[in-house]
């Protein structure tokens, strides 16, 4: 594959990502809803959170690179005036020399690498009989709401915020699926909707079903 439609697939993938972090800022379990802005500055897309400053999820710069290497100080003054430190997510074709040393000199330095692979899809014609595969609808969203906070190792939510939030899990761009192995929760996925195209995300599988072919299916 060439390097202009590796550079294709992987800004697709970026601005998908943006869309999916604006979902995910809608339907956090939080007592405080978010208040996610994306704001654009040359070539970079600034996605900040201010009621959550110490989110590195919430609070990032994407696209930065040396064609926006001179608005820096202007990119850092608008996080600074919301008390934000910005992670910086950069994709390889955006990082040299320069760029990096201008980062470091800000106090910046690498903090973990991400790979994006691409898989030619399997279609599973046969599934494991034990293993049911269940959409979230407007009927168990509330248990599938429970079912992702215990797989967060079991978050203080309240019933109010749950059931305001539980209408997200089950619209037609965020699907949900609930894994059940011998009747017992054994995972659960979910796959967000942009255009022709979709994101995986959230995937879980509970300790008592892993390595035991059931994540694969969710």
């Amino acid at each position: 594959m060439s390097n202009n439609k590796v550079l294709e697939h992987v800004s697709r993938i970026e601005e998908m990502e943006i869309q999916l972090t604006t979902f995910n800022s809608r339907r956090a379990l939080s007592k405080v809803d978010k208040k996610l802005e994306v704001k654009k500055i040359g070539d970079c897309s600034l996605i900040y959170e201010p009621n959550s400053p110490n989110s590195i999820y919430y609070n990032r710069v994407k696209g930065f690179g040396m064609k926006d290497i001179d608005k820096l100080e202007q990119i850092l003054d608008i996080y600074m005036e919301q008390n934000i430190i910005p992670c910086f997510d950069m994709t390889p074709n955006n990082i040299n020399g320069e760029v990096s040393t201008a980062l470091f000199d800000h106090g910046y330095a690498v903090f973990e690498q991400l790979a994006f692979m691409q898989l030619i899809p399997e279609v599973y014609k046969e599934f494991k009989k034990e293993i049911d595969i269940v959409e979230v609808t407007q009927e168990n969203a509330e248990e599938f709401v429970n079912i992702v906070i215990e797989s967060n190792g079991g978050m203080d939510i309240d019933a109010s915020v749950i059931n305001r939030k539980a209408p997200y899990f089950y619209k037609p761009n965020f699907l949900n699926f609930i894994s059940y192995n011998g009747g017992k929760v054994a995972g659960i996925g979910s796959i967000f909707i942009n255009g022709k195209e979709g994101y995986i995300a959230n995937d879980y599988t509970f300790d008592d079903f892993r390595e035991r072919e059931v994540k694969k299916h969710c």
